[in-house]
């Protein structure tokens, strides 16, 4: 009988599998370089063809949040105390009627003629003018009512405006959470197609149940990094809904950058100082309370006031006329008052000064904004930069370190180490381009403009030619005694 000899060369055939192991891994590489190329569409983003721009999401909150509304209801109420300001200047026209029943009729004769002098049905009327000619103290409560609407309506820009910042910041906190889970995912991808060796290794007698065991750690961590990254999604989704007031289920297209800054710190806060619509607001608040001061002083100037009066009756009495009126000057002169005027007037004066000094802190608080920002920016950009060449590193090190574990040269514990460090930096390549786009509204905030996405219809209320700084000559006239 022939006899059949088996003789088993366990170098060999590692070999062999060592092999095969390479060609899987380079087809791995390529089809994970094709599926970045083209990446699915999220999970968690419904498939829609439209997505959500910034500019949509600042309309939408323009239209729907109540900070909106209620900038706007502010600028009505300012609008109805001007008009009860100058209200004082417009004459008063009044009516008065009054009908009696009486129990009898009262005559007399008087030259053979019968005169009523109560009817049982008694009618009167009276309809009577009054306009000041002559009072200075209204002139400065109406122009101080002025002012403070043009305040009003910078100061309403400016809540439009800080809730389009807020828009952008919640839409660029979307943006990176995103990136976040996208990130997330491609690490579970990683991780599973690592414990799916490292269990065909095991089977195959060619790793230790160690690795199996720390491919499986990192693919729990994966699977919980990835739960807090999809969490995160959800929240920033939920405030920047609640920002728009409406629901953002959508997928959000990526903004453009706001425009770079050339410009010397001191050019900048040139240009904050005439496009802050806060420091427009002061400025307009300190000259209303200015005008107000004068108030009070100007009471010791006499008021002229003319009365016209016309008054019908159907009860002409002994007079024996039913129509009558009369026309009267009157003269008002408080001459003293105890100085309540002038402890009014002190107290008015103070707020003015303090206004002013507002004014003047907001000027220095805007400058300090400017190289703050300027200086947040700078590091925004050099970290990114630095981010980027660490994200880079970093995947080219997770991709080698893959191809290595697949011929058997690198252990789980390696391949775990690469994966955890590539997340890691794509993690903060993410962070760091959420930090360069706050740091860019910062900018562009501490500079009074809108966010490059807002719509001409929310421009700021331009100043009126004729507020600016106020002279010095005047902050010395607030502050003197009369």
């Amino acid at each position: 009988m022939g006899s059949i000899s088996l003789t088993w060369d366990t170098a060999r055939f590692r070999h062999i599998l060592r092999r095969i192991g390479t060609v899987i891994a380079f087809l791995g590489v390529l089809g994970g370089s094709a599926a970045r190329a083209h990446p699915p569409e999220p999970a968690n983003d419904p498939p829609t063809a439209t997505p959500l721009t910034l500019s949509e999401a600042l309309a939408l909150a323009g239209r729907n949040n109540e900070l909106a509304g209620i900038a706007a209801a502010r600028i009505d109420r300012a609008r109805a105390l001007r008009r009860q300001a100058y209200a004082v200047l417009l004459p008063d026209l009044s009516f008065a009627g009054t009908y009696t029943r009486r129990s009898r009729e009262v005559t007399r004769t008087v030259d053979d003629e019968r005169i009523v002098v109560q009817a049982i049905d008694a009618l009167s009327g009276t309809v009577t003018v009054e306009t000041d000619v002559f009072d200075v103290r209204a002139f400065p409560v109406a122009r101080s009512a002025t002012r403070n609407l043009e305040a009003q309506e910078n100061a309403s820009a400016e809540i439009r405006r800080v809730l389009a910042y807020d828009v952008a910041s919640s839409f660029f906190a979307v943006l990176s959470a995103e990136q976040l889970r996208d990130a997330a995912t491609r690490r579970i991808e990683v991780a599973q197609a690592t414990v799916s060796d490292a269990r065909t290794k095991l089977e195959a007698g060619l790793a230790s149940s160690n690795d199996l065991t720390r491919a499986e750690l990192e693919l729990a961590t994966a699977q919980l990094a990835l739960t807090q990254a999809q969490n995160a999604v959800v929240d920033s989704r939920l405030s920047l809904g609640y920002l728009v007031t409406a629901p953002v289920d959508r997928a959000l297209a990526e903004p453009p950058p706001e425009p770079a800054e050339s410009s010397s710190p001191e050019e900048l806060e040139r240009i904050a100082q005439e496009g802050r619509a806060d420091l427009r607001e002061l400025t307009l608040r300190a000259e209303g309370l200015r005008l107000l001061a004068l108030e009070p002083v100007l009471r010791g100037v006499p008021t002229v006031t003319v009365r016209g009066t016309y008054r019908g009756t159907n009860e002409p009495g002994l007079s024996g006329r039913s129509r009558d009126w009369n026309v009267a000057a009157l003269l008002n002169w408080d001459i003293f008052d105890g100085g309540g005027r002038y402890a009014e007037a002190a107290a008015r004066r103070a707020e003015y000064r303090e206004a002013l000094l507002n004014a003047d802190a907001l000027k220095r608080r805007i400058a300090l904004e400017i190289r703050t920002a300027r200086t947040d920016l700078a590091t925004a950009r050099a970290s990114l930069e630095q981010a980027q060449v660490r994200a880079r590193v970093a995947e080219q090190n997770a991709r080698e370190v893959r191809v290595r574990y697949s011929e058997g040269l690198a252990t789980a514990l390696e391949q775990a180490d690469a994966t955890v460090s590539a997340f890691e930096a794509e993690a903060e390549l993410a962070r760091q381009r959420f930090a360069l786009g706050i740091a860019q509204l910062s900018l562009s905030r501490s500079l009074g403009r809108w966010p490059a996405a807002a719509t001409a219809t929310t421009a700021p209320v331009a100043a009126p030619s004729d507020v600016r700084a106020l002279p010095r000559a005047e902050r010395e006239e607030a502050g003197a005694a009369p």
